[in-house]
């Protein structure tokens, strides 16, 4: 049987690059995810100020019984 010991780095080391690289990722994941389902971004523009149409459309996919009755 063998010992190997490993050296641990101290806890004060800050975030390192993958955490950062991470953290941008997930933002920018977020801010499209927003943009495409709630200000329309797949709409190319065809939406009017104060209009929910993006999300009305979401409703239909999601629940198309809904968008049949008409409530």
């Amino acid at each position: 049987m063998s010992q190997t010991n490993v050296t641990v780095p101290s806890g004060d080391s800050g975030m390192g690059a993958g955490m950062i690289v991470g953290l941008l990722v997930a933002v920018i994941i977020i801010g499209f995810l927003i943009w495409w389902f709630l200000l329309g971004g797949g709409g190319g523009g065809t939406t009017t100020d104060g209009s929910t149409a993006p999300l009305e459309s979401l409703v239909e996919s999601i629940l198309p019984s809904a968008a049949a009755s008409g409530t």
